[in-house]
């Protein structure tokens, strides 16, 4: 899928793998596991998916320690998907910014913009706003007033910081996200809905990422919270005051209601729903569709999914339940029958 010329001995080096068979095989490319190709290298985390492609025409297959012989040329690591990912690092480097300023950029005379920042053309930086050194505003984006952010941080194109958001060090905020807009905060009345002034911010902590088009509200009083590490993927709301633990990660099209709390190491599988104030304990993983309903407390290191949400078991139970509904009631309907011609012969007299 991707062409090169490389030994099996040089894949080895930059993964710290141990190679068994023959080290100078030449790599013409690397793929993927959907799409093994003759004379490519790929990875496989188990033996499942090592038996799959141990049948194609890949040369070379990166694996677990545990698998030690094979057809195919092999680099046994401990951590297959990371020595996979430590490869495309390698050949495929991040893409370097020349840290100068547009031309055409608005910079407010009050900003304080630190060394080696790249800022692209119609940029917009309010009053007071502090950026990084080596940070990177690539173009359109927008950052409000006195919004803090770190160094080595990328913001991608016409993103939208609001005023007082706090951004930490080497985050990453994809195309088209909105960062600090009004949560959604209502009084309703006889009359109208009246608005809910929302006067808190949103802190963003080392080493998150946000995918494209996702959007995190301010909180009405205090801070939204972002924790250290977390990664959150693309189309995904995040009301106001919701506070998530480090290193948690939420797939696409996730909506988390007004005072949620998400632990540490939570994953979030995709579409998920949490209505208001919903607390998700640490390690916590949530299968994608899931929906939770107001005030929901989920304990940690638990599985659950479903709408409502329960533990994976009592939801396999109920699952295989609604599977067999069909014949169980065909059984019904024979039972039914029997004890009908059971209570003719009795002479028991119908219920009415």
């Amino acid at each position: 899928m991707i062409p090169m010329r490389k030994t099996v001995e040089e894949f080895a080096k930059m993964i710290g793998g141990t190679v068994v068979g023959d080290a100078s095989t030449v790599i013409e490319g690397i793929t993927n596991f959907e799409n093994p190709l003759k004379g490519h290298i790929s990875f496989v985390q188990d033996e499942k998916g090592f038996r799959s492609l141990e049948t194609s025409e890949i040369a070379c297959i990166i694996v677990p320690k545990q698998i030690k012989q094979s057809s195919k040329v092999l680099i046994q690591v401990e951590y297959p998907k990371r020595a996979w990912a430590q490869i495309l690092r390698e050949l495929f480097p991040a893409k370097k910014f020349p840290g100068t300023i547009a031309s055409n950029a608005s910079i407010a005379k009050t900003a304080k913009i630190g060394k080696d920042v790249t800022i692209e053309s119609f940029v917009t930086v309010c009053d007071h706003a502090v950026i990084g050194d080596r940070s990177v505003l690539r173009a359109h984006a927008f950052v409000g007033e006195n919004v803090k952010i770190g160094s080595h941080c990328v913001i991608h194109p016409n993103v939208t910081i609001y005023e007082n958001s706090e951004l930490g060090t080497n985050v990453v905020v994809h195309a088209g996200t909105v960062i600090g807009a009004d949560g959604f905060g209502y009084v309703a009345t006889p009359a109208a809905h009246e608005k809910l002034p929302q006067i808190g911010n949103v802190v963003i902590e080392d080493d998150v990422e946000i995918g494209a088009c996702s959007t995190i509200d301010r909180a009405a009083i205090g801070s939204t919270r972002i924790g250290k590490g977390c990664k959150i993927d693309n189309l995904v709301q995040i009301a106001h005051n919701v506070v998530i633990g480090p290193h948690t990660v939420i797939s696409a099209q996730t909506g988390i209601s007004g005072s949620c709390k998400i632990g540490s190491h939570v994953t979030m599988g995709g579409s998920v729903g949490l209505g208001d104030h919903v607390e998700i304990g640490d390690w916590a993983m949530i299968g994608a569709g899931a929906g939770f309903p107001s005030n929901k407390k989920v304990p940690g290191k638990q599985i659950y999914f479903g709408q409502p949400a329960r533990p994976y078991q009592e939801m396999r139970k109920q699952f295989g339940a609604q599977l067999r509904a069909a014949e169980t009631l065909d059984d019904v309907r024979v039972l039914r029958k029997k004890v009908a011609e059971l209570e003719k012969k009795l002479g028991i007299p119908s219920p009415k």
